[in-house]
């Protein structure tokens, strides 16, 4: 079964959408954790639309650490990143998505849904599971197992605070040839801005911080997240 880790604020209504249309159209059921802000002003909204498992409280914080103390506290083996504004719209995705990853006797492999914009080199083409080794895709959720966590110590890597997530995941993937695209699985995704969180990450500059950091740690850090996961896949 599959667990999803979503930090999510100032927008209740779509992290109900995200439960209800994960749930209806998994053929499991599906774990899903919210991080919600303390000082949130829709927290009361939240707690209303969300049951008492669904959702921690906590500080303002990154992102990125967001994502892995959910990653940390999701009791299935399968987590995915995810934002509060994606709608799963494949029947079946969790199986579909689950039987890719245990192929693998290591379980290392990164599963990349479609989020229904297809940005990229060849993309809309594509029908079927394809092992990535081009540019970037643009869908920014992706699904690891536990042992690639518990490898590399996060599901996001904590060096960042928001952005430059995925491209660094799908960099350290296709490094290893463990980048899967599925175009057959479709979670659509439309970026939602808040306004207040917006504002936050303009104050503290956090994309161009962000940006800085990716320029320092994809070749240092990058490399030993390749090797690490190299060592898992050698008797696959």
């Amino acid at each position: 079964m599959i667990s999803f880790a979503v930090p999510s604020r100032g927008r209740p209504k779509l992290a109900a959408r995200l439960v209800d249309t994960a749930q209806s159209t998994a053929d499991k059921h599906v774990e899903i954790l919210f991080y919600l802000n303390k000082d949130d002003p829709t927290l009361t909204e939240y707690k209303d639309l969300l049951k008492d498992n669904q959702y921690v409280v906590g500080p303002n914080q990154s992102t990125c650490l967001s994502w892995n103390q959910m990653a940390d506290k999701a009791k299935n083996d399968i987590v995915m990143l995810m934002g509060d504004d994606v709608q799963c719209q494949t029947k079946g995705w969790d199986t579909k998505i689950s039987e890719q990853i245990n192929q693998y006797k290591s379980t290392i492999l990164m599963v990349v849904p479609s989020d229904g914009r297809l940005k990229g080199s060849g993309q809309h083409e594509m029908t079927e599971p394809t092992l990535w080794h081009d540019a970037p895709l643009g869908a920014a959720h992706f699904a690891v197992h536990k042992n690639w966590i518990n490898a590399l110590g996060y599901l996001a890597p904590p060096f960042f605070w928001h952005f430059w997530v995925d491209e660094y995941t799908q960099k350290v993937a296709r490094k290893i040839n463990r980048c899967l695209f599925m175009p057959n699985v479709v979670f659509k995704a439309k970026k939602i801005f808040d306004a207040t969180a917006t504002q936050v990450r303009s104050n503290l500059n956090i994309g161009e911080r962000d940006k800085a950091t990716w320029h320092k740690v994809k070749v240092r850090h990058l490399n030993a997240d390749v090797a690490c996961l190299k060592k898992l896949i050698e008797n696959d």
